[in-house]
């Protein structure tokens, strides 16, 4: 097989610039503003549909004119090693961390077989956490990306031209491009749904079983950047009324899914989970936070909810913590659940129903009240205005 340091496959940019894009090194576009010669080469290695390879320095002539079939035999890579979905991973769910089995034995059979899997829930559920325990149990890495507070989908995505005074104009490839040429990575969309569209335009081609390619500009004749073998997208989409304003996902991307719905934990899991973690905080606690978390949670579930928020794993293991520091149950709640919970609405609001009902799993001492006197005295007063 002949050494070449390059494969470049030229091609024209939406400006009739030329450019190309390194097969062998995944380094994309270059620009030959500054490079005559070479531009005159990519032009004719365009015009007459062939690939310029470059050999080390050094050599003579330097460079080659070469043929597209023969390029793709030179880079083609073997065919990956399909790995079967393996039953007793059901058994080895990590400890301190509570998921249905049937979802466990799902995620697991998606990532290992390739197949794209979209986590559907609210915030706070354990999406994100779960395909971290996946990853760590299958031993292979995973590239987070938080598509909702991308502001430059094509910068994140793709990535960006830049200027050095050594190279001259070049292009930086993204860390998503430098994740998705890993060799079994996973890659995590987190919050796909709050994307901006143009991310979702881009994820289209990569996302196609059948073509699992990057393009890195929208001209027909533009570079692609191939997925690695093993590769595992997963993405997560929030849902609840704290997201009503995310955008609803193009259709075309939601059947590039499989889709797994991730509810908040009952009860009885929130229990077992606070056990697993915190053994040593009293139980008559834990029994409480889970029924506190309960019960508003089955509040803002109801029609005519008067809550529109809930409490979230993160939040209940953030409370356990706080108690197991010494702070009361009262404090904690003041200075986590509450402020959950809007205070607009004086005696109607969200933040006095949920007082109401936190305060009646609280042992009420003089120092430990939910509702203090001040608490008492404005809704005497408010009430005494009213009438």
């Amino acid at each position: 097989m002949k050494e070449y340091t390059s494969i470049l496959k030229g091609y024209y940019d939406s400006q009739n610039k030329v450019k190309a894009y390194d097969l062998i090194n995944n380094n994309a576009p270059y620009n030959f503003d500054d490079r005559p010669d070479m531009r005159q080469r990519i032009e004719k290695a365009i015009n007459t549909d062939q690939l310029l390879a470059i050999y080390p320095r050094g050599t003579r002539n330097g460079f080659e004119f070469i043929s597209f079939e023969e390029g793709e035999k030179l880079i083609s890579t073997p065919e990956p090693t399909v790995v079967g979905y393996r039953p007793w991973l059901i058994q080895d769910k990590p400890n301190g961390f509570i998921i249905d089995d049937l979802k466990w034995k799902f995620i697991n059979r998606c990532v290992e077989k390739e197949k794209n899997l979209m986590m559907v829930g609210p915030s706070g559920c354990g999406k994100t956490q779960v395909v971290f325990e996946v990853g760590e149990l299958l031993d292979r890495p995973v590239y987070y990306f938080n598509l909702g507070s991308t502001q430059d989908p094509r910068a994140t995505l793709i990535g960006s031209t830049q200027l050095d005074v050594n190279k001259g104009t070049f292009f930086n490839a993204s860390s998503f491009v430098r994740a998705i040429t890993t060799p079994g990575a996973i890659i995590l969309l987190d919050e796909l749904s709050r994307a901006n569209p143009e991310a979702w335009n881009i994820l289209m081609s990569v996302l196609d079983p059948n073509l699992r390619i990057l393009r890195l500009d929208e001209q027909p004749q533009s570079p692609t950047i191939t997925v690695a073998p093993n590769v595992s997208f997963v993405a997560t989409a929030n849902t609840g009324i704290e997201y009503t304003s995310a955008r609803v996902l193009d259709r075309a991307l939601v059947d590039r899914f499989s889709i797994i719905e991730m509810a908040p934990l009952s009860k009885i899991e929130l229990t077992q989970l606070l056990h697993e973690r915190f053994p040593t905080l009293d139980a008559e606690l834990k029994e409480i936070i889970s029924e506190i978390s309960e019960r508003i949670l089955k509040e803002a579930q109801k029609e005519d909810a008067r809550l529109t928020n809930y409490l979230s794993t993160r939040t209940i293991l953030e409370i356990a913590e706080l108690l197991l520091d010494g702070f009361s149950l009262a404090e904690s709640a003041e200075l986590l659940i509450y402020p959950l919970f809007d205070s607009e609405g004086e005696l109607q609001s969200e933040r006095i129903y949920c007082r109401q009902l936190v305060q009646k799993f609280l042992k009420v001492k003089s120092t430990d009240l939910v509702f203090t006197n001040e608490d008492f005295e404005t809704l005497d007063n408010f009430k005494n205005d009213t009438l």
